[in-house]
């Protein structure tokens, strides 16, 4: 994980605490005067920075971590070389599993890590994907990878360097193609 995207992870945790606290707060006092919501915002927003910082911290971490790394190893076969790999995401019903999206010359494969409940591989050959693009997987930011194949089957992935993604993938397809 990326220093700015440890850095959104830990805005938009710090963000929510802030409001949980704020709301939690004025909501549960009984004599609320302008100093006691001024005490609450203030706190509120200390609260969020500290807990926003310390989660982004953790997830780099985390997503470091010689756990994660050896979790997340694929094998690649004879004649067969890695082209670009992130952390990421993929949905499976509502869960985002955790793990890594590789791209090889001739694969597209997803390895969770063992920390989730539905822990698998998804592998995909690079001429079954008909098209590879970008999406809003929250409907504000744009970091979601999707991908359909030609049967029609989509996988939806949360990556890094999604424009990067797709990029890579396309050339891979017309390399392939040649």
């Amino acid at each position: 994980m990326n220093k700015r995207n440890r850095f959104r992870a830990g805005l938009g945790f710090g963000i929510a605490i802030a409001i949980f606290y704020i709301l939690q707060n004025l909501l549960t006092n009984d004599h609320l005067t302008s100093k006691e919501i001024i005490k609450a915002v203030v706190s509120g927003l200390i609260a969020g920075l500290i807990s926003g910082f310390l989660f982004g911290w953790l997830m780099g971490l985390f997503s470091k971590s010689k756990f994660v790394q050896e979790t997340t190893k694929i094998q690649l076969d004879p004649n067969e070389t890695m082209l670009f790999h992130t952390p990421a995401n993929h949905f499976k019903g509502m869960e985002g599993v955790g793990g890594k999206l590789y791209l090889t010359n001739r694969r597209l494969v997803f390895q969770s890590h063992k920390l989730n409940i539905q822990n698998h591989q998804l592998s995909i050959n690079v001429s079954d994907i008909r098209n590879a693009d970008r999406y809003k997987p929250s409907g504000i930011i744009n970091n979601g990878l999707t991908i359909i194949r030609n049967n029609d089957t989509t996988e939806k992935f949360v990556v890094e360097e999604a424009d990067e993604w797709v990029k890579q993938i396309e050339f891979t397809k017309k390399s392939l193609q040649q």
